[in-house]
């Protein structure tokens, strides 16, 4: 009978480079480390866009908050025990070049973008953690234990014989690691599995200018031409980077965090949602963000809290990466067997908006802002998209779009 890897995948909510001098080989060893950085970026970009422009269509009624970027950091951790055609379709599907030593070098990339989102920040705080729950007694691989390191993965010795008690361990992991946000991600854990593949990502971010509590108010939230509902609207007068973009009828503006996080709305024009869903998809995002500049406006922008739990599995297969979900799966360089496959993936992802910042559990806390009239007015009161990004890095975290309060 088969043995099965079981995979999961969650996280709750969103760095900076530091170099000193370096000698001739260090200088040459950084500037490798920035090259594999700058690989596995691009390739982020482009997935993230792509996942999410999929995930979007795929829900066209529904809020969505998704991580692109934990898919990823989950099926790359995944690559190092796949071999032949599966591991070449896992690194394709993520974007990645598969020539020679391609998942060494994703390895690698991804082990330099992990230290950098992982910096302490004391007013934003992002934690990323990955975690290989493995049968105890099932013999890994040493070659893929020690790749799994580059990750920063946690080895944790679990009995799956016995089931309930091996879920409860692992949602507990999950709950401790989201600051409580994500609950009971899984249902069930069957005996026969092998391993959990975890990835976690919390992120609490503090605006950098707070707004304040005193001015929310109840205002007009407009679903479609025929849905009008109410939402505690946000407000804020001051100086942010904002760009029209005129071909698909869409305001886009930033709102820092503080530290190297920001979050960046996209409001369609009425009736140009799905114009400004197509564009993701061709990876628009830094085309857009180079025609930002610094206006100051009136900024409404809603308080909101959402989840949303995806079948990976069925949503990768439609995206091309198949084998490793099938009876022909090559994940041999995990146990030295073929008897291994993918057999479930999950991803679940909660995301909190406040005056204060953004996380699961409200906060109050704000700076006062006097509305003026001389500013232009942004306000998000139609279906928008918004996005979470790491500045530095340029990697985007976290894709959402509110439809429906």
């Amino acid at each position: 009978m088969r043995v099965f890897l079981f995979v999961l995948l969650t996280q709750a909510l969103l760095c900076k480079e530091v170099f000193g001098d370096l000698s001739s080989y260090e200088k040459e060893k950084h500037e490798s480390d920035d090259h594999l950085l700058q690989m596995v970026v691009e390739g982020n970009v482009k997935f993230a866009h792509n996942f999410f422009s999929h995930v979007a269509n795929e829900y066209p009624k529904q809020n969505v908050i998704c991580s692109p970027f934990s898919v990823s950091v989950l099926f790359s951790m995944i690559s190092a025990g796949a071999k032949g055609q599966t591991q070449k379709e896992i690194l394709e599907g993520l974007y990645f070049n598969t020539s020679s030593n391609a998942e060494i070098n994703v390895r690698k990339g991804y082990k330099h973008l992990i230290q950098i989102l992982n910096q302490a920040n004391s007013d934003s705080v992002l934690s990323i953690a990955n975690a290989l729950f493995a049968e105890e007694s099932t013999t890994f691989l040493e070659m893929f234990l020690k790749a799994l390191k580059d990750y920063k993965v946690e080895a944790i010795p679990i009995d799956f014989h016995t089931p309930a008690e091996a879920k409860n361990q692992i949602n507990s992991y999950v709950e401790e690691k989201t600051n409580g946000m994500v609950k009971n991600l899984l249902d069930s854990v069957d005996n026969k599995t092998v391993a959990v593949v975890l990835n976690t990502i919390y992120f609490k971010g503090k605006w950098k200018y707070a707004f304040d509590k005193k001015l929310t108010h109840d205002a007009d939230f407009y679903v479609d031409n025929k849905t009008v509902v109410k939402v505690p609207m946000m407000r804020r007068q001051g100086l942010y980077r904002m760009a029209y973009i005129e071909k698909v009828g869409c305001t886009f503006v930033e709102v820092p965090y503080v530290g190297n996080f920001s979050a960046f709305f996209a409001i369609p024009d009425h009736g140009r949602f799905q114009e400004v869903e197509k564009a993701l998809k061709n990876n628009c995002i830094p085309e857009w963000a180079k025609e930002m500049k610094p206006i100051r406006i009136h900024l409404l922008i809603p308080k909101f809290q959402m989840s949303s739990t995806f079948d990976l599995k069925k949503e990768l297969i439609a995206l091309g990466i198949k084998l490793v979900f099938s009876d022909e799966a090559d994940l041999s360089g995990i146990t030295g067997f073929k008897n291994l496959k993918l057999s479930k993936a999950v991803q679940k992802a909660v995301v909190g908006v406040d005056e204060t910042g953004t996380e699961a559990a409200a906060a109050s806390a704000g700076v006062v802002a006097v509305l003026g009239v001389s500013a232009k007015a942004v306000v998000a009161d139609r279906p928008f998209i918004f996005l979470i990004r790491n500045i530095p890095a340029k990697v985007d975290l976290f894709f959402g779009k509110y439809l429906n309060p």
